[in-house]
């Protein structure tokens, strides 16, 4: 009969086998005697019995904790390595918003020229002669000719718009009205 340590040896085995994939081997039938042949046709005793048990038990929990220690590593390795990822894509986002912040200032820049490049026009356009103010409204290109014609004081507008071309001075109205440049 095998005595507590070979017992518990057999407890643990049977819960940590099927965890582990392992099949508990068969019970052996114990011979006439109540003693086990070995492989060399000796009788196994009990306690050699429980001590061949404990050692394979050890074994297999070495064994698992090695593999369990190799997965830990691996983990940290990966994690070290995400870690790594996160960092390297926190800066790649931080460098775009800067990046946009720029273009963003420069768009800004571009378009407060463009506002102040359309005024200038617009004064010019207002301080010419009706005449020579429609000749150049009716060369122009008719998106250009409706801006500066949308900014500038009704009373001139309607004034320049008397004297330009009929179709074109159609034309311009059309979009004035729709608020749309072409």
């Amino acid at each position: 009969m095998l005595g507590v340590a070979g017992s518990l040896a057999l407890l643990l085995w049977a819960l940590l086998a099927p965890a582990y994939g392992a099949q508990p081997a068969a019970p052996a039938k114990p011979p006439a005697q109540g003693q086990k042949k070995d492989d060399k046709g000796k009788q196994e005793t009990p306690a050699a019995i429980e001590a061949r048990l404990s050692d394979q038990l050890l074994q297999e929990l070495e064994k698992k904790r090695r593999e369990l220690d190799q997965r830990e590593t691996e983990l940290r390795r990966e994690e070290s390595r995400l870690q790594e990822l996160r960092a390297d894509i926190k800066k790649r986002i931080d460098t775009l918003a800067e990046i946009e912040a720029r273009i963003q200032k420069a768009l800004e820049k571009t378009a407060s020229t463009k506002d102040d490049r359309m005024e200038h026009l617009v004064r010019a356009y207002t301080a010419m002669a009706p005449d020579a103010a429609a000749q150049l409204i009716n060369t122009l290109d008719i998106g250009l000719a409706v801006q500066i014609l949308r900014n500038m004081q009704v009373k001139r507008a309607g004034a320049i718009l008397a004297v330009v071309q009929p179709e074109r001075a159609a034309r311009i109205s059309e979009l004035l009205a729709k608020a749309q440049v072409k």
